[in-house]
């Protein structure tokens, strides 16, 4: 089991357990393909998960992580383009910009994977940041893209669902090639504990 040691990430006059990484769900999880309900409770739940997505993100490598990906159904994620460019957000409504350009796109819900992939050059999101406070992000390249993608997932949208016919048939072969396809999903338990919409 390792060493589960207990610690408390502060938040202001409150004290929480420290960041938990989770299961990422993989494709062929229905989480995956539900859109997920907006956030109307700005709780410390709700930070308990930001610090989640966060923690689970980074133990991946990951660029940005969404609340679907490890079974909450939420509208939030975090990313963490690189050291300058990191964050998360609650709610995102997009505005993109420019014509779409290609690039290869990851997803750590489909590991190992990447297809060239459209995406605007230019996002513009805003929605709120976990304290229920407005937040308005504004990237290009890397950034932009991530924040395409991280929303896409809150739709129920896959980066594979963008591919064209030719690539989406590659990418479906190599989802039956890979090693994590048809693995069980990870066992929910229910806990003894008042949790609200939080699992």
């Amino acid at each position: 089991m390792g060493d589960r040691r207990r610690c408390f990430v502060a938040m202001g006059p409150t004290r929480r357990e420290c960041p938990l990484e989770r299961d990422i769900r993989y494709f062929g999880d229905p989480v995956l393909r539900t859109p997920a309900e907006p956030v109307t409770d700005f709780d410390v739940e709700l930070r308990k998960l930001v610090d989640d997505l966060n923690e689970t993100m980074m133990g991946a490598h990951g660029v940005g992580l969404a609340a679907p990906q490890i079974g909450v159904s939420l509208r939030v994620f975090v990313y963490h383009v690189d050291e300058d460019e990191f964050g998360h957000l609650i709610n995102p409504v997009l505005k993109l910009e420019g014509d779409p350009e290609e690039d290869d796109e990851g997803c750590l819900s489909l590991p190992g994977l990447q297809f060239p992939t459209l995406r605007a050059p230019r996002a513009i999101a805003t929605g709120f940041d976990m304290y229920g406070e407005p937040v308005k992000i504004e990237g290009t390249e890397l950034l932009a893209r991530c924040v395409q993608h991280e929303t896409d997932h809150l739709d129920g949208i896959l980066f594979i669902d963008r591919l064209d016919k030719k690539q989406r048939k590659l990418a479906m072969q190599a989802i039956r090639e890979a090693e994590w396809f048809g693995m069980p999903k990870p066992e929910i338990k229910v806990s003894p504990h008042p949790t609200a919409r939080i699992s």
